[in-house]
């Protein structure tokens, strides 16, 4: 029961700290406005219509040396973004987060100490942080800074769930 607690409580402040991060400047780093964008989305609109999803154009990664021309990603909603974070994706978010920390907190348990489970903690956040951010940079020509500033986001989710997890489970291992 102290593990499952251990992780919503890590779950809550990991929440805190996307939230947090999500909407301030460090999330947009590296993100540019499209110039021309009422004639990008015009021509977005005619040729995808209400299709939404993520498209890519040009040359397909594995092929990125030959082709001649653009090439880049497209996450395309036909029906716009609401001004500001839904209820919807704010809810979706704390699910994720609190899952995610719940399966932290169980990796924590197999170990004792503070500083060993806050060890482990910067370990799998290195490992997310990584996972998706790295490989985006390296076939999809994501930037450098938007890369390392989205894996920074999540590096830093997973110390601070795993601070929180390690304070609320205390020093022994689980049995």
């Amino acid at each position: 029961m102290r593990i499952l607690i251990a992780g919503i409580l890590g779950g809550v402040a990991m929440y805190i700290w996307a939230s947090a991060a999500h909407l301030s400047p460090l999330a947009t780093v590296g993100a540019h406005p499209v110039p021309n964008q009422g004639l990008v989305t015009a021509g977005l609109q005619l040729s995808l219509g209400d299709k939404g999803g993520v498209y890519i154009f040009g040359a397909a990664p594995a092929a990125k040396g030959s082709a001649a021309g653009p090439a880049g990603m497209i996450a395309y909603d036909p029906h716009g973004a609401a001004a500001g974070p839904q209820p919807r994706q704010l809810v979706t978010e704390l699910v994720l987060e609190l899952v995610e920390a719940v399966l932290l907190a169980f990796a924590l348990a197999a170990v004792a100490g503070f500083g060993r489970r806050v060890g482990i903690a910067v370990l799998v956040g290195l490992i997310a942080a990584i996972t998706t951010n790295a490989s985006y940079w390296n076939w999809y020509g994501f930037g450098l800074d938007y890369t390392l500033a989205n894996g920074f986001i999540e590096l830093v989710k997973y110390v601070v769930a795993g601070v929180v997890a390690a304070a609320v489970m205390g020093r022994r291992a689980a049995g």
